[in-house]
């Protein structure tokens, strides 16, 4: 090779030597969360996230980095998420989006900004669960809720899911140390979630006088046929809401208002937005007499809306569309699962009580008479075993104890099966569908690789939202987790005919009275009420649920579902809620 090529060829040589270890040390300069996430960019190839990803790493780097290009940021990563939700993007750009939101809290120090940050980690975390940043998002979750947000409980979750969910991740054990320090944290005010019925509500739960809630920013989303507005709170708020249609506009134009009982918005709070780019066109917040807020949002047209409570934080989410096809492809708002406080007595804002009533009539009667008790597998199925037990034998003499209970107290039992045989999951719907029953419950036990996992459990239909609802789900429907997905796909096209809200209202009231019953007599863990794409619940036409009675896998439990005691406690339990679930169905129709 001639001089000049092989003094050329040096040279580039050394450029690319330096290249090299120029990128290698911006790498190990990153924070850890940013550092892991910009290797697997090199190996993921281009995503939509990119790009914002690798702006907002050089913005790091500054010393004096501005809202307004954090602001910048957070919408450019809010595009590629919308762009690629699912998928590598969709995790990458939904913890980003967090690590952002968490970059703007830091700036303006408000409690909406911690609150809009710690939602998008703990989406990315329940979305995303496989995701190598995932025990990353509940970390940085948990660590707002504790040191943001006065919420120790919910802190403490998080870390717990760390621990449980990543064991051999190296995050595990400051999870550990964190979990501690929210146990010995004074409780601070985060609310237990109580929803609204789907037409129109009145939270009636308790309020302090002395510490009244407050309205801490409203959050418009406008994209074309669907519209979000998210209203984030400092705690929880006594609220009514009501659809006017035809409200000084064409077609189907309307005004939505929420009332915001005995709170107050914030200092300086915008009292009126006007926005662009969809269905939305105008928000205003007012005060209203006596001592309450009014929000309302005029839209130019709207076909259907959705209400939804979310906690820790506190907010409500409401989601309007134009078409059924935006409905159908927006899904719920992820919350994390919490322990619900008694059922209140609902009371619908004035003028909606005809409608409410009319709605409850056409979906269940007057009242609930007839229940299908479903005992979960069976014949070729035995479902989990454990300590000389098969859950097919446990769920079939649960089923009897409490088909003879609900019978003793006047309501018509219908049984899937009597004795030990096999039934395909979709044809235990279809006879239900067929019987035209009114509440469906089917009975299961619960299993874990981990011999010291035990409690009780109960779920609805519904998008899996947790690593161990998915688990829960895979096993029940005798899948792969990674089926799960698929599973959700076809849930989403039945989300419209199934009764999504009634089974959650269904699940939560024979969860706390059946918990209440057992523990009387018994020491139990509570995880609550969940929800997951069960093929038993898919297609029903009437509120259902499915009740996990223990774990079968654990030496405890698995001896107390041997003994009739044990079976007969939880059964008056869960009979004791199904009784309570049919007196609120009364109350809203027996005028």
């Amino acid at each position: 090779m001639p001089k000049g090529n092989k003094h050329c060829a040096g040279r580039t040589g050394r450029r690319a030597f330096w290249l090299v270890a120029l990128l290698f040390l911006s790498l190990c300069l990153l924070p850890p969360d940013l550092a892991l996430a910009a290797k697997a960019a090199v190996k993921s190839g281009d995503l939509p996230a990119d790009a914002p990803v690798r702006r907002f790493q050089t913005l790091l780097a500054r010393k004096n980095v501005t809202k307004e290009a954090l602001r910048k940021l957070e919408h450019e990563l809010e595009q590629a998420r919308s762009t690629r939700p699912d998928g590598p993007n969709g995790a990458k750009a939904t913890f980003f989006l967090a690590r952002v939101q968490q970059e703007i809290a830091k700036k303006t120090g408000q409690k909406a900004d911690w609150f809009a940050s710690a939602e998008t980690f703990g989406a990315c975390a329940e979305r995303f669960p496989k995701y190598q940043l995932a025990p990353d998002a509940l970390l940085h979750r948990g660590t707002i809720r504790l040191e943001r947000l006065s919420d120790p409980e919910g802190a403490a979750s998080d870390f717990q899911t760390i621990q449980r969910s990543y064991p051999r991740s190296p995050l595990a054990g400051k999870a550990a140390a964190l979990q501690r320090r929210a146990a010995q944290a004074p409780k601070g005010t985060a609310k237990r979630t109580v929803h609204a019925p789907d037409v129109a509500h009145a939270d009636t739960s308790p309020a302090s006088a002395a510490d009244k809630p407050q309205l801490l920013e409203v959050r418009p989303k406008n994209t074309g046929a669907n519209a979000r507005v998210v209203l984030d709170f400092d705690s929880r708020v006594k609220y009514r809401y009501q659809l006017l249609e035809h409200q000084g506009g064409k077609g189907n134009a309307a005004r939505f208002y929420v009332d915001l009982l005995g709170a107050q918005a914030r200092p300086g709070l915008a009292e009126e937005q006007q926005v662009t780019g969809g269905i939305l066109r105008h928000i205003r917040v007012a005060h209203k007499e006596p001592d309450s807020t009014r929000v309302v949002l005029d839209f130019s047209e709207i076909k259907d809306y959705r209400v939804t409570v979310l906690d820790a934080p506190f907010r409500l989410v409401i989601d309007a569309f134009s078409t059924s096809e935006a409905k159908a492809s927006t899904p719920p708002p992820i919350s994390a699962p919490v322990e619900p406080p008694p059922a209140p007595d609902f009371k619908a804002p004035k003028g909606s009580r005809k409608k409410l009533a009319e709605n409850l009539v056409e979906q269940l009667g007057l009242t609930v008479r007839t229940i299908m008790i479903d005992a979960g597998h069976g014949g070729k199925d035995p479902g989990a075993r454990g300590f000389g037990l098969m859950e097919k034998d446990v769920n079939l003499r649960m089923a009897l104890i409490l088909g003879k209970i609900l019978k003793d107290r006047g309501f018509r039992v219908i049984y899937t099966r009597t004795t030990d045989d096999f039934l395909a999951l979709e044809e235990r719907t279809a006879i239900a569908n067929a019987k035209r029953v009114d509440l469906f419950i089917s009975v299961h036990c619960n299993a874990h690789a981990d011999p010291t996992m035990q409690g009780l459990e109960t779920y609805s239909l519904n998008l899996a939202r947790t690593p161990d609802a998915v688990r829960v789900a895979a096993r029940e429907n005798s899948v792969s987790d990674k089926n799960i997905s698929d599973l959700q796909m076809i849930l989403t096209d039945l989300m419209l005919t199934s009764k999504i809200k009634e089974s959650v209202d269904l699940a939560r009231v024979v969860h706390r009275q059946g918990l209440s019953a057992i523990r009387n007599k018994w020491t139990v863990a509570d995880h609550g009420n969940r929800e997951a794409p069960f093929y038993v619940l898919m297609g029903a036409k009437m509120p259902s649920a499915l009740l996990e009675i223990g774990y079968i896998t654990n030496k405890t439990e698995a001896a107390r579902l041997k003994t009739d005691a044990y079976l007969k406690t939880l059964a008056h339990g869960i009979a004791d809620g199904i009784g309570e679930y049919k007196q609120q169905i009364e109350r809203y129709t027996a005028k």
